[in-house]
């Protein structure tokens, strides 16, 4: 990590003596995350937020860094997934359906339930470029990949953008377990909620 930390001082030096280089360097760090797995997406979206806004200003360069690093990632997703499936799903695919947990993530991918599966899209903290892998063993229509990739990746980058400017994760990496508290208090609650409103539905519908 001390290597990626001291590559990440190099590129702001860089950006910040080269201001044209800041919206490729925006572009192409969660392009990159979307290809090596390892890769904190939390840290780079932070470290974008910071180098936008040094370049730009605090409003212009948060609109930048939500709208180019979206970009960007999705343009690392959808190019994994294309590669992956035109070369080596229909290998990986057999052995995938083989697996008792992978069997049940083709049958959820594949099967009406599209908003679970954007949920597990949308969790920042699940390392999403070997979802993405999974998912071009799939079967699923490009259409709803895009669909589905696009809204993810936003609601991702949104929720490190304000909520990584909060926590300052790039000075203090520790401080992203503020935001995994977070991200899961929100998801509790709303699980809370789903249930609570499905109850009631099957109460309105017995009465």
């Amino acid at each position: 990590m001390n290597f990626f930390y001291d590559l990440l001082d190099k590129i702001q030096q860089f950006v910040l003596a080269n201001i044209w280089f800041a919206p490729l360097s925006a572009v192409l760090l969660p392009f990159l995350e979307a290809l090596i797995p390892s890769l904190p997406l939390t840290i780079l979206i932070s470290f974008n937020l910071s180098l936008m806004a040094s370049a730009f200003g605090s409003v212009q360069g948060t609109i930048l860094t939500i709208f180019l690093s979206t970009f960007g990632s999705l343009l690392g997703m959808v190019l994994i997934f294309i590669l992956i499936r035109l070369t080596l799903a229909p290998y990986f695919a057999k052995k995938v359906e083989g697996h008792k947990i992978g069997k049940k993530f083709l049958n959820l991918v594949n099967g009406p339930n599209t908003f679970l599966v954007l949920i597990l899209l949308s969790n920042p903290f699940l390392p999403s470029s070997i979802m993405n892998y999974a998912l071009s063993l799939t079967k699923i229509k490009f259409t709803k990949y895009l669909m589905l990739t696009t809204i993810s990746r936003l609601i991702i980058v949104l929720f490190l953008v304000f909520l990584g400017s909060i926590f300052n994760i790039q000075e203090n990496p520790l401080n992203a377990l503020w935001v995994l508290l977070v991200y899961f208090s929100l998801l509790g609650i709303w699980l809370i909620w789903s249930k609570f409103s499905h109850k009631k539905h099957i109460e309105e519908e017995t009465h």
